[in-house]
């Protein structure tokens, strides 16, 4: 089995009375596209920064290709690029002075690619500072994906873009992870993009892990069940209640489970229905935005 491409072990970040992450323990595979969600604070960047390196854990540790990642050694340095929300390049410098540096840390750098990404924006002989906001986050992700790493870290790398632009960057993302066999994680609140190309998802609650696992096996096991009456419907085993809410005479329960729809229909009782979750769906109710939030004992699992 591969070893994983990040593996985080009860790994804190406090910044003076703020916890910004805690405990964490998180392993993600090699070659897939983890989609890191949750609200403003809860996290995601802290991480992001705390794999490439850039700060140093309060407490536990990560590592990064089998490497703590404060210390990896140089033929892997190159192999891990960061496009992380506030590190910006200077205002002065052009398209090409960029390449020549990301290349400078990228030994498998393809100008061909850069140029052909940048092609239709006019952008390659503009200094940055003169670009949109768009044009920049469309130059950066050029620059990231030109690298050709192992390792990808996206800090919200849509930001900025127009709808068609985000598809267009996201579909580069899929077949960039699919050819190099490459790891992205990819922290975002724009959830129906990252939906179309993601792997798995961890969603970040008050600095802790609430969900995670594969995106395909969330959708099949977590769904939303309505009952009649007040009352929670006791499902029995295999069945892990995540939360319950009353509406208007019924009650809704979000559950996890392997079981298929005709049993838990079952075991709801009669006049029960049960419903998949989308991704935005399945954040609300975990990050806590849907009225409701997780058990308390999903929200402390790590």
């Amino acid at each position: 089995m591969n070893s994983p491409a990040i593996q985080a072990t009860n790994l804190s970040r406090h910044y003076a009375r703020t916890h910004a992450l805690r405990n964490m323990d998180l392993e993600v595979p090699p070659g897939r596209i983890l989609a890191l969600l949750g609200p403003n604070g809860a996290g995601k960047t802290t991480f992001l920064k705390l794999v490439m390196g850039l700060i140093e854990p309060t407490t536990g540790q990560v590592s990064v290709l089998g490497h703590p990642s404060r210390s990896l050694p140089p033929q892997l340095a190159g192999k891990v690029v960061g496009m992380i929300e506030g590190h910006e390049p200077p205002s002065w410098a052009k398209l090409e002075l960029l390449a020549a540096v990301q290349a400078g840390a990228s030994p498998n750098f393809d100008f061909s690619f850069l140029k052909t990404f940048c092609a239709d924006r006019g952008i390659w002989t503009k200094r940055y500072g003169a670009l949109s906001k768009g044009q920049k986050r469309w130059l950066l992700a050029g620059l990231t994906l030109a690298s050709r790493a192992v390792l990808l870290l996206l800090d919200e790398p849509a930001d900025g873009l127009d709808p068609a632009a985000r598809r267009s960057f996201y579909d580069h993302l899929r077949d960039y992870a699919t050819d190099l066999g490459a790891t992205c994680v990819v922290a975002t609140h724009i959830i129906s993009d990252i939906e179309r190309v993601a792997d798995d998802v961890a969603i970040l609650v008050r600095g802790r892990i609430a969900l995670y696992g594969s995106l395909e096996d969330l959708r099949e096991q977590v769904r939303e069940i309505e009952s009649p009456g007040d009352t929670t419907p006791q499902f029995g085993e295999g069945v892990e209640v995540l939360a319950s809410k009353g509406i208007a005479g019924s009650t809704l329960t979000w559950v996890k489970s392997p079981l298929d729809d005709g049993e838990l229909q079952r075991r709801a009782g009669a006049g029960a229905t049960v419903r998949n979750l989308t991704l935005e769906s399945l954040y609300l109710l975990t990050a806590g935005q849907n009225g409701d939030s997780l058990s308390r004992e999903a929200k402390e699992a790590t």
